[in-house]
Order: C-alpha cells, then structure tokens, then sequence
C-alpha cells in the first residue's frame, strides 16, 4: 500500500487532474490511497470571503469560485450528478455568508469555510478516477483526521487516527478499492471540522501513510523534488536525489514550500521513506526522504541546500535585569504561548534576546506583554536564510566560507547553537535573494 498526496498545482485544473488519474492508474498494483489539497488558490479564495461585501458581493465572489469548479468537471467530462453536492455545499454557504450580522469570523468559521476547498477538489478527482475505470471511494477526512479543538492549527491524535484508518480505509484498500480523501482537514471528538494548518495536506499523507503501515509516501507537487535552493532565486539549483528526514524538516521549516514542516514526524518512527515527484513530469526520479541516510558532501562542501524565508520580524527583548536572574527565558516563553505565536529562530546574550516570528497578527498585544520585561524594538520586513548541510558544526573553516560569501549583506541575527545541520541568519528581507545565490555560488558553483 501507498499513500499518494497531491498538491494545489497538480489538481489545479482539469489537465492536472488527468496527469493525477494516469499517475494512479500505473500505480493501481500498488494499491494507492489519493490524498488531494484544494485546487490551487481556492483555500485563498475561499478565507478571502470574510472580507467580501454582504449580500451581492458575496455571492459574486462565491460563484466565481464554484464556477471555476464546474469548467474543470466539464472539460473533464465529468457526469452533472457529481458535482451537486458542491452546489449544496455552496448554496449552505451563501445562506451562512449573507446571513450574518457581522464582518468577523471566529477560527471554528475559517476552519469551516477553508475545509471546502479539499472537499469539493476531492470530489471532482474521485469522478475522474472513477471514470478512468478504476474503482474508487470518496472518503471524509473528518472521518479520518482526529484533532484536538486548536482551530487552524490543529494536533492530531495518531493512535485514533490510526484507529480509524484500520476500521475505514484499510477495508478499502483490501477490496482493490481506491480510496479518495482530502489533506489539510480534520475534526474534534465531537465532530466539529478542524485544520492542520496552511500546506497541511503532506502532513495528512505522512499520517495516513504511518496509520496504515504504508510502503511509502508520495508528494506529487510542482517541482522536481528538494533542491539546493529555492529554483525562482537560483536558476541552477540542483536535485537533492536523496535527503535524511532531519533535512526535510530543515528545509521545510526554513521556507521550502515543498513540504510541510511536519510531514516527517509520523514517519520518522514507522520508517516509512517519502518521495516528492513532480506531477508535471512525472518520470523524473524525485528525491527520497529515508531515515539514516548520510548522503555524500557536494565535492568537498558538507552544505547541501540554502533555503530562505522572508515575511519575518525580528523582536529584540534588552533587559538588564535578566543578567544571571533564574526563570527568565521561561517567563520570555510564556508570553509566547499565551498567544500561540510560535518562534523560529532564537539568539541571546546576557542581556538581550533576539527571536524570529512569522505571524504578525497578535504582533501588538504581544509586544504590550513583553515589555514587562524589558525594552522591546520590532524590526519588520526581515528574511530568515538558513544553510542546511551534513556536520555543519564539525566542519573546520566552515563559518570563514560562509560569512565571507555573504560579506556584502548586513546580518543582523546568528544562531546554530549545537545544531550540526544548521547555520541560520537573519537579513533585510530585499538582501535575502542575493545572500541566497552567493552562498550558493560559495558552496555548489565554486566546485
């Protein structure tokens, strides 16, 4: 058994959802499980509601949504009859949406509207499979996914899901079945629909795949697999053919977009490898994300990609009076909790710390609550750069190669601490590209 995801771009028009059909279809002896993300910029479209005019304004931008739905089922042929429960999906929405009082919607809403997106995709890419002669069963992910209540960041609980998987899909799979269900999505115990957060449908596949002891996972998405960097900075970058999981979830969490940073948690445990393979051209080989593996340098660099993530702000926190005073960097950490805003890159010195955020939303009552603690400067606009490589740590003159490529851009925030695959960096968010093609240029052009 194998758990095949694909993403927005590889069912994000009729012509994508073919190549998806022949890609199942050579790989029905395998017994495939389809896990498909919303077409691609409909989750966007659909949360962008909460912002549209009541009455007439939001029907248009409702409709124009549906409508896009309905010309794919039709140039994909598929019958009328399987796209009604999109219509009455859509017509419960426009009551919901023009029927409120109020502009604001609360994260149980968000959840509920976002949800649609893989719903309505799945359908389409069940009537497509199923008329490609393969027999197939549309499977709710609700059913599936078992979360807590955090709405738009939901925890899966594994060993229900594992539960439930046994009990819903494996029967499936066993009468040569193909079971069709959507990423992204989940529920509470009681039922009410939950997300993974935004690009949680590799995260749904890396659950599946571990609930149900699959093979392997695929992540069918738009490129060719991992790369030494993001492709639209550095034309050149280059196919990582094998990555460790520690890699991907490196890579992921520092800003390549091509998996979820989750996704590798459930499989670590089980073993259980993971492609990504691009949908586009898909007999290119892809990379392979196993456990263990120690691929070899680049020539006679340990460092294998550069990832970059920018929409970062920087919050500087100087307190004097932390200096030796026990509990500090916990109450520091409170304040995050509270409001749910997680950190990505940390650095201090006696008297300062520095951390990285990606969500602004809270970014003021945040700020309010830290400066109980000391003085606080935001710097906005920043981009995390991260070099991801094999003994970083280890690696003697790796930090002279390093800063010396980027001498040219002002870094503003360093941390690596006992990582021995990770250098990260913070910069001006416009210096990001050009520190990403000279490190670049330092570690795989150089030779």
């Amino acid at each position: 058994m194998i758990v095949c995801k694909f993403g927005g771009t590889s069912v994000g028009d009729a012509a994508a959802i073919r190549r998806l059909a022949a890609i199942v279809s050579g790989r029905q002896e395998e017994r495939p499980v389809v896990v498909v993300s919303a077409l691609a910029k409909v989750t966007d479209a659909l949360l962008a509601l909460e912002q549209a005019p009541t009455g007439a304004g939001f029907i248009s931008r409702l409709k124009a949504i549906i409508d896009r739905h309905e010309q794919v089922a039709r140039e994909l042929g598929i019958p009328d009859a399987a796209i009604t429960r999109i219509r009455e999906d859509a017509r419960s929405l426009e009551h919901w949406g023009t029927a409120r009082d109020h502009a604001r919607w609360s994260a149980a809403d968000r959840d509920n509207v976002a949800s649609l997106g893989e719903l309505w995709s799945s359908r389409l890419v069940a009537a497509t499979l199923a008329a490609a002669d393969l027999r197939t069963s549309w499977v709710d992910a609700r059913h599936l996914i078992a979360t807590d209540g955090q709405h738009g960041q939901a925890t899966p609980d594994q060993p229900e899901i594992r539960r439930r998987a046994s009990r819903v899909v494996a029967p499936l799979v066993e009468a040569g079945m193909v079971p069709v269900t959507q990423g992204f999505i989940g529920a509470t115990p009681d039922g009410h629909t939950t997300t993974l957060g935004r690009g949680g449908s590799d995260y749904t596949a890396s659950l599946l795949g571990a609930a149900l002891d699959a093979g392997r996972v695929e992540i069918w998405t738009d490129v060719d697999g991992l790369l030494s960097a993001d492709p639209r900075i550095v034309p050149n970058a280059i196919l990582l053919p094998e990555a460790t999981y520690q890699e991907a979830a490196e890579l992921a969490a520092f800003g390549a977009k091509v998996l979820h940073p989750a996704t590798q948690l459930p499989l670590i445990d089980a073993g259980i490898p993971c492609w990504v393979l691009n949908s586009f051209a898909p007999d290119r080989p892809g990379t392979r994300i196993v456990p263990g593996a120690k691929p070899s340098h680049n020539g006679c660099s340990p460092v294998r990609s550069i990832a970059w993530k920018k929409g970062i702000t920087v919050i500087n926190v100087q307190a004097a009076r932390s200096l030796g005073a026990p509990g500090f960097l916990w109450q520091l950490f409170t304040v995050f909790a509270r409001h749910s805003v997680a950190v990505d890159v940390l650095a201090s010195s006696e008297v300062n710390v520095s951390v990285t955020i990606d969500e602004t939303g809270r970014l003021a009552q945040l700020v309010e609550d830290l400066e109980s603690l000391g003085q606080v400067t935001v710097f906005e606009r920043r981009a995390i750069v991260a070099v991801i490589g094999i003994d970083l740590r280890g690696t003697r003159g790796l930090s002279a190669r390093l800063f010396g490529a980027v001498k040219d851009v002002n870094i503003e925030v360093i941390s690596q601490g006992a990582s021995e695959i990770n250098v990260t960096f913070v910069v001006k968010e416009e210096d990001g590209p050009k520190a990403v093609q000279a490190l670049h240029r330092e570690f795989f052009d150089a030779g």
